[in-house]
């Protein structure tokens, strides 16, 4: 167990926690036990809309679904709930805690003459270890366009809520930052000063970011009139919260209870994530979207990512076939047919390319979902080589339920694969950090997986390793 990771003896059954993941994709609310069971779960889509200026986030729809979830699920024996969010958005509230503007989506365009001022504005990836991006997903990005568009707008926001705090405010009125929430891919954090970059000091961002607290800590208890509307007891506590693939992490971080080197770990959704703590950040390639993202003690770890969820939808057209066959697998590589990055202008390892298909003989669902499986199993390869070999492998999130990913993925991968069997590692990592300090910090349990289709797996990667490097000479 990390240094820095320490839980006092206590009972292993007592008041559940709620864990509220604000994704691009879906908003979740999940009931986790202390020891890391979950007892239910509810999700609905992400709602956005189109404001004049950019696509926005239905961030009073999602509450107004959060309230009927909490009170739905109220007779669980809740006394805590935990937000945890993607760390690209951000609101801007006024002396009066009034949102300034709607809460923008990562994806909407920054217009080309903002941008272009922010990229020569931005700091050096030296200081803050975090990529330059394309749209919304930097967020000083997003500040910077407000600031320089309207001044007299910005001049309104006395206060910058991360994502996370945003809903942890909303549901107890207590205004906090937090490390994983500034340190991910934000342009806002240094964090080898563990301080606010030069950018948001000169920027006059980093006096209007409320004070630092930990993940866990309380920011305070659910408002009374919440409580009252939900069920929920008022002394209910609401958590900071943190980021999501920092959440993950957390699960790693924490759960890992052998003597062993702590795994690399794949985190996976509309995001897959490859991250090696402990690792070096020497030699990280800013220009493939590589980072050094930070844990909730601060400390910045290797990444690197890619849109692997979303990849795979537009890759299947959004008609991926239930079950991979292993034939159908094999069909397609001795086809020779590819899928070629990246499909998405969302960074990755290849963000100069445009995504492709080549070569597929059979355009069937069936062969496009082999085809998306590939496309995911290459692309998480290439995120791992790019941040360390030679060691143990934990994949978590979606993948992890999905073997045959899993098995083309050992077949590549320089070390062993193991998974986690967990519903979802950001669920497990946010909810042990809810008790933390109080609880026993919940065993990380995993499975082997075995290598699957491996010579055919290593010819098929010599083959579309050098259709990507054609490419991207061309």
């Amino acid at each position: 167990m990390p240094q820095g990771w320490k839980n006092r003896k206590g009972p292993t059954e007592g008041p559940n926690a709620i864990v509220f993941d604000a994704g691009r994709s879906h908003a979740k609310v999940s009931v986790v036990t202390p020891a890391g069971r979950v007892l239910a779960e509810r999700r609905m889509a992400t709602p956005t809309y189109d404001t004049a200026l950019y696509t926005a986030i239905d961030t009073d729809l999602i509450f107004d679904w959060l309230l009927l979830q909490l009170e739905a699920l109220s007779s669980f024996d809740i006394d805590r709930i935990i937000p945890v969010a993607h760390g690209a958005a951000c609101a801007f509230l006024d002396e009066n805690l009034t949102l300034v503007q709607p809460v923008q989506d990562y994806e909407s365009a920054i217009p080309p003459v903002f941008a272009a001022a922010y990229a020569r504005a931005r700091p050096a990836f030296g200081e803050t270890l975090s990529p330059p991006l394309p749209k919304g997903l930097n967020l000083g990005a997003q500040i910077f366009w407000h600031a320089r568009r309207d001044p007299q707008m910005f001049s309104r926001v006395r206060w910058i809520l991360p994502y996370p705090q945003y809903w942890a405010w909303r549901l107890s009125g207590a205004l906090t930052s937090e490390l994983t929430s500034l340190g991910c891919h934000s342009d806002l954090w240094a964090p080898a000063r563990g301080d606010f970059s030069l950018l948001a000091h000169t920027e006059d961002w980093a006096q209007r970011f409320p004070p630092l607290r930990k993940a866990w800590e309380a920011a305070g208890a659910l408002h009374p009139r919440l409580a009252r509307a939900t069920g929920l007891l008022p002394r209910t506590r609401v958590c900071v919260g943190l980021h999501d693939s920092g959440a993950a992490l957390a699960s790693l971080l924490g759960g890992w209870q052998t003597d062993t080197t702590l795994p690399a770990l794949l985190s996976t959704g509309t995001w897959f994530i490859a991250m090696a703590p402990g690792a070096s950040l020497q030699g990280l390639q800013a220009e493939r979207d590589c980072m050094g993202a930070v844990d909730v003690f601060g400390h910045a770890v290797p990444c690197a990512r890619f849109m692997g969820g979303r990849a795979f939808e537009m890759i299947t057209r959004g008609h991926a076939e239930p079950v991979i066959r292993p034939e159908m697998l094999v069909e397609v590589m001795r086809q020779s047919a590819l899928a070629l990055p990246s499909f998405l202008d969302a960074g990755g390892p290849y963000p100069g390319l445009r995504g492709e298909i080549r070569g597929l003989k059979a355009d069937t669902p069936a062969a496009r979902t082999a085809l998306g499986t590939l496309y995911q199993a290459l692309l998480s390869v290439t995120c791992l080589d790019m941040i360390q070999s030679g060691r143990t492998l934990l994949v978590e999130g979606f993948a992890a339920h999905n073997p045959v990913l899993c098995g083309l993925i050992a077949a590549l991968h320089d070390g062993p694969v193991l998974c986690n069997p967990a519903s979802s590692g950001v669920t497990q990592g946010a909810a042990a950090l809810a008790f933390l300090g109080e609880r026993p910090m919940p065993r990380l349990t995993h499975t082997p997986v075995a290598p699957l289709l491996a010579d055919e797996m290593r010819a098929y990667r010599q083959l579309w390793t050098a259709a990507v490097d054609e490419s991207v000479a061309a």
